[in-house]
């Protein structure tokens, strides 16, 4: 048995052996019934402090990932995470940098990106403190019961509108595929007209089989393919542009340092605000990585890497190379736009995989919807069971279905609104909320802590070097800081097994004088930070713990205001007639079937960043 604090430090006296695999059970503030400390007395709530995550090993369980080295975690939370940020959004980015102009979009990508990172570093963080792995449990564990239902009305909301409107973007770029694949004139009318049969197809053959699977790290082969194909458009975008010299950029349509001030500026905003949003799917992955301190570094790591170096690196190279390519001409979806020109076979091909792609991102909005809905209908104990699998997710799959065949255009334009506010809530609102709980817990068991230091010291000048733990056992304050303070403070100079061992036998004085020295030095890092202590500390302190969360929710809140004000006006437009070129595609049953037909149908960049994620 492993006992760990909440910063993921192994409590000093219990065995070094990790549970691994769903099966590990964490619990907070209970005493472990039946176990042992080094000294043979029993394990009780008192006797190890508050905030402590007992880790129980079950010897029968067998990791379904096989030997789960920590590179092979590390990987199957790389191509999984890529595949849940990216989706569908890297085919809009172009459209949003011919907007705003090369330097405008990578400085906004830097900004979203780091916004993001922040929330999903302290997700997986308050996890680590609490031992809680979904959003519905930390919500509830920050804020009670109105904070955990508001929270699962924000993440269906969501995920259920993000797979909607996935579908419809599936139909639309199915429907392009056998206009441009085919050629003129050889497309079958039905096909023609209406991508709804070939999408039908696709989810059947492709999503539903991917969606059944138990585990979401089970996906990483199926996510290495959907990355390979980005890898490939990357490589078809990058060589035209270089091919033929930038013409955009030459001619003066892309801005590399100016931004084009326009009524189109604040949809680009928003399609890139919108793009590196991984939370939903980053707390059902986080349950399946390896335990304890390890997989708390891998998942952030998987994190940093996923959206500093993937994220930005895919959409960097698609949205300015093909947006230097087309220019004033780059479409919300740049698949409409002829990528390769009067070569229909590499056309179809491109498009089939494309399909396939969008498929294996709209896996991770599944796995992450269906998890929510699970814990909603059955609470978060209930034994796994193929038959509630098969059925949960064949009910999500048909319902989303079914709005993308009835209600095409109309989902799109209605789940752009709701999704512009989920996300805003989901992602920047609800993990600062969570934070903000975490950091006043830190703060209550500091202020325990030193309420426990103080008797502690109180003892130990009236009887000596040590005390009696109440169990006939001689302890001193050092002893009872190596199982507390970690939770609060890395192990420091004067932290860990050192403060374990280094006071036993020492004289009561300077036992005492140590322990105030030490608390007195932990009291400076809490109000200054690591940046040491004095007004410079302080104001770094104020920063992080206030400043920091307020510019995080203020991003979030900013690009989600250009988000409904875009699909604001795209609604109303579309229900005074006036929008029927941003349509969903999906209901063109009498529209010409020409290239151009696609290209005034397709989704709208907003909504294509939105969906499929």
């Amino acid at each position: 048995m492993s006992v760990y604090n909440g910063d993921g430090a192994e409590v000093k006296g219990f065995s070094a052996s990790l549970a691994t695999g769903p099966r590990a059970t964490a619990m907070r503030n209970h005493a472990v019934l039946g176990s042992c400390s080094t000294d043979g007395m029993p394990v009780t709530e008192e006797r190890l402090g508050p905030a402590l995550v007992v880790i129980e090993n079950d010897p029968d369980y067998v990791s379904p990932f096989g030997k789960d080295t920590a590179g092979h975690a590390l990987y199957s939370a790389l191509v999984t995470l890529t595949l849940g940020v990216l989706g569908s959004t890297v085919l809009p980015v172009p459209y949003a940098f011919s907007k705003t102009g090369i330097a405008a979009g990578a400085l906004t990508m830097a900004l979203v990106a780091a916004a993001n990172d922040a929330t999903c570093c302290m997700m997986i963080r308050a996890a680590a403190h609490t031992g809680l792995t979904t959003f519905e449990q930390l919500a509830d564990w920050a804020g009670g019961r109105r904070a955990r239902i508001f929270t699962q009305v924000s993440l269906i909301l969501l995920l259920y509108g993000t797979l909607c409107g996935g579908l419809a973007f599936l139909s639309d770029v199915a429907r392009v595929m056998v206009l441009k694949g085919l050629g003129p004139g050889e497309a079958p009318p039905l096909l023609a007209a209406d991508g709804r049969p070939v999408m039908v197809l696709t989810v059947l053959t492709v999503l539903l089989p991917l969606c059944l699977q138990r585990h979401i790290r089970q996906f990483e082969k199926a996510a290495t393919v959907g990355v390979a194909v980005v890898v490939v458009l990357c490589a078809i975008i990058v060589g035209r542009a270089v091919a033929e010299d930038f013409p955009a950029v030459r001619a003066g349509e892309l801005e590399v340092l100016h931004v084009k001030v326009d009524e189109h500026l604040p949809e680009a905003f928003a399609v890139l605000g919108f793009a590196f949003y991984m939370q939903p799917m980053l707390m059902p992955l986080l349950k399946e990585m390896p335990p304890g301190p390890a997989g708390t570094r891998l998942t952030e790591r998987a994190v940093h890497i996923t959206l500093f170096a993937v994220a930005c690196g895919v959409y960097g190279t698609v949205g300015i190379f093909g947006a230097s390519i087309f220019g004033t001409e780059t479409e919300s979806n740049i698949m409409v736009n002829d990528l390769l020109p009067g070569r229909h076979l590499a056309t179809l091909v491109l498009y089939a995989c494309l399909l396939v792609y969008l498929c294996c991102g709209m896996v991770t909005t599944h796995y992450a919807l269906r998890a929510s809905l699970d814990l909603l209908l059955v609470g978060p104990d209930a034994p796994f069971t193929w038959s509630r699998q098969i059925a949960e997710t064949l009910g999500i799959l048909s319902c989303a279905t079914t709005v993308a065949l009835l209600f095409p255009t109309q989902a799109e334009k209605i789940f752009a609104l709701t999704g512009c506010t989920a996300v805003c809530l989901v992602c920047y609102v609800i993990p600062v909320y969570i934070h903000l709980a975490v950091q006043r817990d830190q703060q209550r068991l500091l202020d325990e802590h030193d309420e426990q230091q103080a008797a502690a010291d109180a003892l130990i000048v009236e009887g000596g070097a040590g005390g009696t733990d109440g169990f006939g056992g001689v302890w001193s304050s050092d002893a009872a800081d190596s199982i507390r303070e970690p939770l609060l403070e890395p192990a420091g100079p004067h932290g860990g097994a050192a403060a374990a061992a280094c006071c036993w036998g020492k004289p009561a004085a300077a036992a005492a004088a140590k322990s105030r020295q030490r608390r007195n030095g932990d009291g400076k890092r809490c109000a200054a930070g690591a940046g040491g202590g004095g007004p410079q500390g302080a104001v770094l302190w104020a920063v992080r713990r206030f400043a920091l969360p307020a510019a995080i929710v203020a991003i979030g809140v900013g690009f989600s205001m250009a988000g409904l004000y875009v699909g604001f006006m795209d609604l109303m437009s579309y229900l005074n007639g006036g929008g029927g070129g941003q349509g969903g595609g999906g209901d063109g049953g009498g529209s010409d079937s020409g290239p151009s037909a696609a290209a005034s149908e397709t989704t709208s960049a907003l909504a294509a960043a939105l969906a499929a994620r």
